[in-house]
């Protein structure tokens, strides 16, 4: 049976969604084709006509989970402080199935084939030219921000004591205002739930 383009594009998304939650709740030598296409519907073989391999399908999410990183960093609905503090957050820590994928995949991604690491290195690049934007084009400072933040989300999530995994992202967001502040850039507290400020 022949699906439409748009049936097709649809499936595909749909892998793409379901391969990026596996990955970063898994990894990406936990997440398998067969998990994945089951997850939608489809059986093991199905997903090679939206995917030339595994690889291919892993090149595609990355890609497309860093893209989706970016545009958050990027959306001006929310300010640097607010993305900071929900990037920071215990939130963020423990779902990492709807978080960001970088403290998920960069270990996998280390030790893995040039194609991924290239796929890797274009979404990388999009989120440091996000940050810049936000933070008035200082590269350096952005890649900074980026490796703390980062940094810190792996860590938390390794230690199982919340408060510990707390104390970790609050100094780690401390030390970002205090990259800021030493740049000559301010960073607005972030309102609290129910639009209060802090």
């Amino acid at each position: 049976m022949r699906y439409s383009k748009e049936h097709a594009e649809q499936t595909r998304q749909r892998l793409l969604k379901e391969g990026a939650r596996q990955v970063k709740e898994r990894g990406i030598a936990g997440a398998s084709v067969h998990t994945i296409a089951r997850a939608v519907g489809l059986s093991g073989p199905a997903i090679y006509s939206h995917f030339e391999s595994k690889g291919g399908l892993l090149r595609a999410l990355v890609g497309e989970e860093l893209a989706a990183t970016a545009r958050r960093f990027l959306d001006a609905r929310a300010t640097f402080a607010q993305a900071l503090a929900g990037y920071l957050s215990l939130g963020h820590v423990r779902a990492p199935a709807k978080g960001c994928a970088l403290p998920a995949i960069t270990n996998d991604v280390a030790r893995a084939d040039d194609g991924l690491r290239d796929a890797f290195q274009g979404g990388f690049e999009e989120i440091v030219d996000a940050l810049a934007e936000k933070l008035d084009g200082q590269r350096e400072l952005s890649l900074g921000v980026l490796a703390t933040s980062v940094g810190a989300v792996a860590l938390a999530r390794a230690l199982p004591d919340d408060a510990r995994a707390q104390e970790l992202l609050t100094a780690a967001k401390r030390l970002v205002e205090q990259a800021l502040a030493a740049r000559g850039l301010e960073v607005e507290p972030a309102p609290r739930a129910g639009g209060e400020d802090r």
